[in-house]
C-alpha cells in the first residue's frame, strides 16, 4: 500500500491494520514457526529413537553372525578337518564303528562349539541322502532344505558360509523343545575336496537361536501396549519376504498413507536383509500434539489478552478520536449543529469539551458575520450571477443595483476548448477569470459568469458609440493571451446591442441558442450576431432540416447519406448561389451539433477547425460547391466508418455497414445479415424496421439503386453489367425494380443524365 493511500485511511482501519500487521501476524508467524519446528524436532527425534533401536538389533545380529561363522569355520578346519573325517567315517554299515565315530564327533563338536547355549543343532547332510545331527535333529525334509535360497547359494559357492533364517510359527516347529517366535539363524557351508577328501558330505549346517528375535518381540509387545514409540519391527530378505516377525500378516506395508516405514540394511557376504519398523504417524507424533496443544493454549491466552487490550484501547482512545474526526469533517462542511458526548480517557474528554465549546463559539461568530453581510450591499457582479442562476428577477436586480443597467449592454458568449479541462474545474475557472481581469477594458466594462467549465457569459457595458470595434479588439486580445498562457482556444459570440433591462433574459437566451454557430468558425473565431443577423438566423433554421443527414454521416449510413445529400443538391437549383451556400452551412452546423452530442470534433476528423463561412465564399459556382460537399461528406463517412470498425456497439448500424459493404452479393438476404449480427431472423427484421424506419428489403434495394444510378451516370458499363455489379443476376428483374422506383428505365435514366 502506498504511503499516501495509507494516510487517507480512517483511523479505525489504520488501527486494525497496525494491530493485525504488527501484533497478530507476528504472533501467528511465531506460533506457526514454533509448531513447524516442534513438528520437525519431534519427528526427527522419534525416527532417531527407532533407528537407534534398529542399530541395537543389527549390532546384536551381526555379532552373532560373525561369531557363529567363525565357530563353523573353526569346527571344520580344526585339527586337520578332524570333525569332517569323523562324519565321513560314520558312513558305514558297521554299527560298532559308527557308534565309535559318533562319540568322537560329539566330543570334538562340543569342544569346538563352546559355549553351545544358543546353538540348536549342527547338521551334516550326506550326498547319499543321510543326515547326521549333533544336539537336536531339525524337523525339515531334505527336499524342504534343498529348496531354500541359502542352501542353493552355499552349493554354488563351496567353502563359503551362507546365511539363512527360520521364524518358528509354533512350539516344536523346527526342533523338539523349540518355542514359538524364535529367530533361528542357519549357517551353511558346502565343503569341497580340500575340506572333505572323502567327498561324502554335501552340506554342513549350524542352527542358532539369536537374542535379536527376543529383543524384536519385546519392542513389538511394548509398542502394542503403548509403552514405546518404536513401532512394529520385522526383518525382510532382499526379495521383500518376511523372515522374522512377531505380528500376524503384512498389513503395515499395505497402509502407506497412515504408516511410516524406517529401514536399516544388514549385509553378510551375498546376503542382504532389512530391519523394518512400521509406526502409525499418529503414534509417531503423539508427544508433538501434546506440546502443540499446550502452545496453542498459550497463544489463545496471549491473543485473548491482546484482544482485551485492543477493545479497551479502541473504546477509550480510537473511537473518541474517530468521533472527533467525523465531527471536524461535519464542521468543515458547514454544519455547526453538532455536539459530541465526552468519552474515553481524561485527556480526550477534556478535548471533546473544548471542541463543543469551540463549535458553539464559532456558530455565534458566523451568525454575527451573516447578520453583517445581510446588511451589506451586493456588487453588480453578484447581481449578474444571481440573475443567471435565476435566484433574482431583472426588476429586483435593477432596483437593488442601479449601476448594473445604467448603460446599454451587450451579452457575449465565450466557448473554451483546451487544457483547462485537465485541471480542477473550479481552480481553472478562477485562474482564467483572473487572467481576463488583467485586460483593462474587460476589468472596467465586463461582468463574467461561468455557466459551465466550457461556456462563459459576459455582460459588457456600452458607454460610447461604435464600441463594437473595441469589443472585437478586446476579444482578440483575450483569445491571444489565453492561448499563449493556458493553451485555451476561445470562440466568441457577440450579441446585439440592448438598451433596456427587460431585454436581458432574451439576449442571454439568444447567445445560448446561437453559440452553436461556433462550428462554422475557425480557431479563435468571433461571431457577430448583429452584423450577420439574417444569414445566421437562416442557417440556424435550415440546420433543423439536416439532422438526419448528420446522423447518417455519424453512423456511416451511406444509403441515407446519399438520399439526404440529394435533397441538399435539390436546393441548389431553387435560388441563387448564396442560398445554396447557406444550405451547405446549415448542413455543416447540423454535423457540428451532432459531433458535440457524440463527443468528437471537427479537429478529430480534419486535423484542424475551418472558418466555413469564409471558405464557402471562395467557391466560384454550384458545380464546385457540389464537388466540395461530396468530398466533405465522404471524408466524414470514412472517419465514421473507421470509428465504427473499431467499436460497433449498435446492432442496426453494424447491419447497415455490412449491407453497404456487401450490396453486390446476389445471395445477400435477411437471414445472412441476421446471422452476422447474431440475432434471430424474425426479431432482427422487426427491430430493423422499427429503428431504421424502413424494411430490410427496402433499405437494401435503395442502396443498390443508388449505386446503379451512380454507375449509369459516371461509367460506360452496359446495363446488364451494372445489374450484376449491384447484386442482380437477372437484368429484366433489375430493369423492373429500377423503373418501379425511378419511373424510368436504366437506359432512359442514362440518356437524361
Amino acid at each position: 500500500m502506498r504511503k499516501t493511500q495509507f494516510k487517507k485511511l480512517p483511523l479505525k482501519k489504520v488501527y486494525y491494520f497496525v494491530f493485525a500487521f504488527f501484533i497478530v501476524l507476528p504472533i501467528l508467524i511465531i506460533f506457526i514457526a514454533a509448531l513447524n519446528w516442534l513438528n520437525w524436532e519431534f519427528r526427527e527425534q522419534a525416527i532417531h529413537n527407532i533407528e537407534q533401536a534398529q542399530e541395537t538389533i543389527r549390532t546384536e545380529l551381526m555379532a552373532d553372525i560373525n561369531a557363529m561363522s567363525m565357530k563353523l569355520s573353526h569346527l571344520i578346519y580344526t585339527n586337520d578337518n578332524e570333525v569332517i573325517n569323523y562324519v565321513s567315517k560314520m558312513d558305514t554299515l558297521d554299527q560298532v564303528e559308527r557308534y565309535h565315530y559318533e562319540q568322537k564327533l560329539n566330543q570334538a563338536s562340543s569342544l569346538a562349539l563352546e559355549p553351545t547355549k544358543n546353538i540348536i543343532s549342527l547338521g551334516f547332510h550326506m550326498k547319499n541322502g543321510k543326515n547326521i545331527y549333533v544336539k537336536n535333529p531339525i524337523k525339515r525334509t531334505d527336499i524342504e532344505l534343498k529348496e531354500t535360497e541359502w542352501y542353493k547359494e552355499a552349493l554354488e559357492n563351496p567353502n563359503t558360509v551362507h546365511l539363512g533364517a527360520y521364524d518358528t510359527a509354533y512350539m516344536n516347529d523346527l526342533f523338539t523343545g523349540g518355542k514359538k517366535d524364535l529367530f533361528i539363524l542357519v549357517y551353511a557351508l558346502s565343503p569341497n575336496v580340500v575340506i572333505d577328501r572323502s567327498q561324502k558330505i554335501e552340506m554342513i549346517t549350524m542352527y542358532q537361536s539369536v537374542s535379536a528375535g527376543e529383543r524384536i518381540r519385546q519392542y513389538n509387545n511394548q509398542y502394542l501396549e503403548g509403552q514405546n514409540k518404536l513401532g512394529v519391527t520385522l526383518i525382510r530378505d532382499q526379495n521383500g519376504e518376511i523372515i522374522f516377525s512377531t505380528i500376524e500378516g503384512d498389513t503395515y506395508k499395505e497402509d502407506q498413507k497412515n504408516v511410516l516405514c524406517i529401514t536399516s540394511p544388514i549385509f553378510y557376504n551375498n546376503t542382504t536383509w532389512y530391519i523394518e519398523s512400521y509406526i502409525q504417524t499418529s503414534h509417531l507424533m503423539g508427544d508433538y500434539w501434546e506440546k502443540a496443544f499446550i502452545i496453542l493454549g498459550v497463544a489463545i491466552i496471549i491473543l485473548a489478552l491482546v484482544g482485551y487490550c485492543l477493545s479497551y484501547f479502541l473504546k477509550s482512545i480510537v473511537r473518541p478520536i474517530e468521533e472527533m474526526s467525523t465531527a471536524l469533517k461535519t464542521v468543515e462542511e458547514g454544519n455547526l449543529d453538532i455536539h459530541i458526548l465526552p468519552s474515553g480517557q481524561h485527556e480526550l474528554r477534556t478535548m471533546i469539551h473544548s471542541f463543543n465549546a469551540m463549535v458553539r463559539r464559532l456558530k455565534a461568530l458566523i451568525d454575527e458575520y451573516e447578520d453583517k453581510i445581510r446588511n451589506t450591499e451586493k456588487t453588480p457582479q453578484d447581481y449578474f450571477e444571481l440573475l443567471l442562476k435565476e435566484e433574482i428577477s431583472v426588476a429586483e436586480a435593477k432596483s437593488k443595483c442601479k449601476e448594473l443597467f445604467s448603460d446599454r449592454f451587450i451579452i457575449i458568449g465565450l466557448w473554451l476548448e483546451g487544457a483547462h479541462h485537465q485541471e480542477n474545474e473550479s481552480d481553472s475557472r478562477e485562474k482564467l477569470i483572473c487572467h481576463f481581469q488583467k485586460n483593462p477594458r474587460f476589468s472596467s466594462r465586463c461582468l463574467v459568469y461561468a455557466q459551465t467549465p466550457s461556456f462563459f457569459l459576459v455582460f459588457y457595458s456600452v458607454r460610447e458609440e461604435g464600441d463594437k470595434g473595441n469589443i472585437k479588439q478586446m476579444l482578440g486580445e483575450l483569445q491571444h493571451s489565453s492561448m499563449k498562457q493556458f493553451n485555451i482556444q476561445i470562440t466568441a459570440c457577440v450579441g446585439a446591442l440592448q438598451a433596456e433591462s427587460t431585454q436581458f433574459e432574451e439576449a442571454v437566451d439568444v447567445i445560448k441558442k446561437q453559440m452553436c454557430l461556433r462550428y462554422l468558425k475557425g480557431n479563435q473565431g468571433i461571431i457577430d450576431l448583429e452584423e450577420d443577423k439574417e444569414q445566421l438566423e437562416e442557417i440556424l433554421e435550415l440546420s433543423k432540416n439536416y439532422l438526419q443527414l448528420a446522423n447518417a454521416l455519424y453512423i456511416a449510413d451511406e444509403k441515407n447519406m446519399v438520399e439526404e445529400r440529394e435533397k441538399l443538391f435539390e436546393q441548389f437549383a431553387k435560388k441563387d448561389e448564396t442560398h445554396a451556400i447557406n444550405h451547405v452551412l446549415a448542413a455543416v452546423l447540423a454535423i457540428g451539433m451532432q459531433s458535440s452530442i457524440h463527443h468528437f470534433s471537427f479537429i478529430d476528423i480534419f486535423g484542424q477547425r475551418y472558418d466555413y463561412i469564409e471558405k464557402l465564399k471562395r467557391i466560384e459556382d454550384i458545380r464546385q460547391l457540389k464537388l466540395w460537399v461530396t468530398n466533405y461528406f465522404e471524408w466524414i463517412m470514412d472517419y465514421s466508418a473507421s470509428k465504427l470498425n473499431i467499436s460497433e456497439t449498435d446492432i442496426i448500424i453494424k447491419a447497415k455497414r455490412y449491407m453497404i459493404d456487401h450490396f453486390d452479393d446476389s445471395e445477400l438476404c435477411l437471414a445472412k445479415v441476421a446471422e452476422y449480427v447474431g440475432l434471430n431472423e424474425k426479431y432482427f427484421a422487426n427491430r430493423f424496421s422499427k429503428e431504421a424506419g424502413e424494411t430490410f428489403l427496402t433499405y437494401l434495394t435503395g442502396i443498390r439503386m443508388q449505386k446503379s444510378k451512380e454507375m449509369l451516370r459516371t461509367t460506360q458499363f452496359k446495363v446488364y453489367e451494372i445489374a450484376e455489379m449491384v447484386g442482380y443476376h437477372n437484368v429484366e428483374h433489375f430493369n423492373r425494380v429500377f423503373k418501379k422506383i425511378n419511373d424510368i428505365t436504366p437506359a432512359q435514366y442514362r440518356k437524361t443524365m
